[in-house]
This record gives C-alpha cells, structure tokens and sequence, in this order.
C-alpha cells in the first residue's frame, strides 16, 4: 500500500478530452481555475484496480457488487466519522446531479413543486431542477461579519408552502465553504419536520473538511431525523474519480427507501462496472490520500490569502471550513459580473462568475485551488496583472 502521494507532480491534462482543461480552458489557452475536479492522480491503489479490470478484457453487462459496494461506504463512514451505518440504507446511484438528485425529485415531488436552495449554492442544482419541470424557490444565505449564516426565519416561511417539497441542503456548503454545525442542522430539520419538507443533503465535499470543523453527516444526528433526511454521497471530488459516475445515496427510512428503489428500478439504471472499482478500493485502502490533499489545499489556500491580502488588500476571501474552493468578495471594485470575469479571462485565467450561483453571488469569484502549487503561482501572476489593468 502507497503512503505517500506526490501531488507537485506536474501534470499536462491539455487535449486528454478534459472539460476543465480543454473547454474551459481552451486547450491551453488559458489557466482554468474554474471546474470543480484536481489536476492530481487518484491513488496508485485505485489505479492498479482499475488496471486489473481492464486487464481482465471483457466488458459485458455487469451484476452491481451490492455488498461490496455498501459495506465500503459503511467502512468508510466508520473510519472518517465514527459513524456505524447499516448496509441496506446505501443505494447506488449513477452520479449525484445525473443520477441521484434526478431519482430523487421523481421519487419524492410531482412537476410544478417546488425545491428550495440557499444561494450562494452549487448552479446546477438549478439545472437539474428545472429541467425536471420543478421551480426553485430561495432561502437566500446571509453575509455576517465574512461568514455565511442560515436565515432561519425566512426558512420557516418558505417551507410553510406546501409546494415546497424537498430542502435542498449544500453541506458543506459550494461554494461559500461552510461547515454547518450541529446546531444549524437540527433546527433546519426541526423547521423541516413541521413543515413536512423532505431534506436532501448533498455532502460530496464532506471528506474535504478544515479543523477545527468537522463535517457532520445530516443522517448521523438521530435515528429520528433519518426518517426526513437523505443524503447524496460520492468519493469523485475526494479522490478525483468524477468521470467514473459512481456515487451513492444513504436512506435510513425503508419507506423512502423503497420509493427511490421503484425510481431506480424502473429507469433500469446499470453502473459503472470500473467505477464502482475505483470507489470501493479508494474508501477501502486510501485514507492517507485524502489527509495529504487536505494538508495541500490548506497550503494553497493560504497561498492565495497571502496574495491576495498584498497585492488587492480590498479583496475579502472568505475563510473556508470545507472543500477546495475559494469564495472571493470583489465587490469593492465596482465591476460587473461580466467586467470582473472577463479581466481575468484576459489576462490568462479562467475563474468561475460568482453570480452563477444566484443573486447573492453578484461581485464575487469561485476559484479551485486544487492544482498543483506551481500552476496555482503562476495563475495568481496572470491575476495580480489583471488587477493592475482594472478600471479605477
């Protein structure tokens, strides 16, 4: 078994069919700090079994490793969380937004109900929605003193529309990079509960998690609160496996449980027969990977604090609890979503427009620090000249 990765190692992801690097950033074009995936390998043991299944030749129909697959989920909750899950509440599912928040709003909600999220929050969860003939309706987060805060009282009065089916809750929260607290999930839940609104929690950043915050899996508050709650999980963002759409759901409840299994099985989803490899074994036999990533994000997010707070002092990072990600106040420079995106894009780097993930977004960037520090330098030059150029 690895115990050391090496994620200086420099590599060239330009014209590999890679979204981040070849469509967003044009093929070489320009550094894209943007799409939320690493430019690092996954982990030598996920990548010696994928090798071994290809090696074996046939690629026929597949029959889901069911056990397998839940008790490596189940394994991986008890060494991260301590957290004793039981096997039949893990669901397969074919990706989180493709597949499992899809199968969710079929099975829990009817075209024309409405799904409330908390912007600044991950934009395709409005694509999914939408697209699934549901309308979004906001609990808009607060900005108090650099951190993000729940607006509890508006909450009460969205979810008290009884269209408003499902809560869908971004924990830890893309891109304002809050952990939520104990306390900020059970009173959701309980506002939730009296209001007969389903929670769905999608935690696929939960293993990318800064102390002195801990990521707290919403099932693991009670064996009550996992009669309202489901949670969306997948280890793509933790060990870099997106391509591979395996991912999972954990339903505690039989009786939502079922419900998501007419969805699945009536659909006929099959799966990934090499991913659902690559999952196992990386929550199998890969821990180490994920301590040494995180110690490397907080190296370049601290990378990009210092920058920033030397070269564009007006600037306000916000400080990340969780994933790798950056949230960046830039409303001091009085520029459009447009203006601030394209000054950037100008001087060579790609950086995702905050008002994409709702109004409260307007004046802000996300920038993915998960590259290697080398290219994170010199995307960081391309800046400090952006910032120079800037109309004042």
């Amino acid at each position: 078994m690895s115990c050391v990765h090496n994620f200086d190692e420099p590599i060239n992801r330009v014209n590999t069919d890679s979204f981040k690097w070849d469509y967003e950033g044009e093929s070489g074009k320009y550094i894209p700090l943007g799409v939320a995936d690493t430019d690092f390998k996954a982990p030598r043991e996920v990548i010696d079994a994928v090798r071994e299944r290809v090696d074996f030749g046939v690629f026929a129909y597949g029959y889901l490793p069911q056990r397998r697959f839940a008790d490596a989920v189940c394994g991986w909750y008890r060494k991260r969380y301590g957290i004793a899950l039981e096997p039949e509440a893990v669901r397969h599912s074919q990706g989180l937004m493709t597949g499992a928040l899809w199968m969710i709003l079929n099975a829990y909600t009817r075209p024309g109900d409405k799904i409330l999220l908390q912007p600044p929050v991950y934009n395709t969860f409005n694509v999914v929605i939408q697209g699934a003939g549901r309308f979004v309706e906001t609990n808009d987060l607060i900005l108090k003193d650099g951190r993000y805060e729940i607006d509890f009282e508006d909450l009460e009065k969205k979810t008290s529309d009884p269209r408003v089916r499902i809560l869908l809750v971004c924990n830890p929260a893309n891109p304002v990079g809050r952990v939520w607290t104990r306390d900020e999930l059970m009173r959701m839940y309980e506002i939730c509960k009296k209001n007969n609104t389903l929670i769905v929690s999608d935690e696929i950043h939960g293993d990318i998690v800064y102390a002195p915050h801990r990521h707290i899996p919403y099932f693991s508050l009670s064996e009550e609160i996992g009669d309202n709650v489901i949670v969306m999980g997948s280890p793509s963002k933790t060990f870099n496996l997106a391509c591979f759409y395996s991912a999972y759901v954990v339903i505690k409840n039989k009786a939502l449980r079922d419900q998501y299994n007419v969805v699945y099985d009536d659909y006929h989803f099959d799966y990934n027969y090499v991913g659902i490899e690559a999952l196992i074994t990386a929550y199998n036999e890969c821990e180490y990977y994920v301590d040494q990533q995180n110690e490397y994000f907080r190296k370049n997010i601290e990378l990009v604090k210092s920058f920033i707070a030397k070269n564009m002092p007006e600037v306000k990072v916000i400080e990340p609890e969780a994933s790798y990600l950056l949230w960046i106040d830039f409303r001091a420079w009085n520029l459009t979503p447009f203006e601030l995106v394209h000054l950037f894009q100008d001087a060579g780097v790609k950086l995702n427009n905050g008002a994409n993930y709702g109004k409260p977004g307007m004046g802000f960037i996300r920038l993915n620090v998960a590259t290697q520090t080398a290219v994170l330098e010199k995307a960081l030059e391309c800046m400090k000249k952006a910032s120079e150029k800037r109309p004042k």
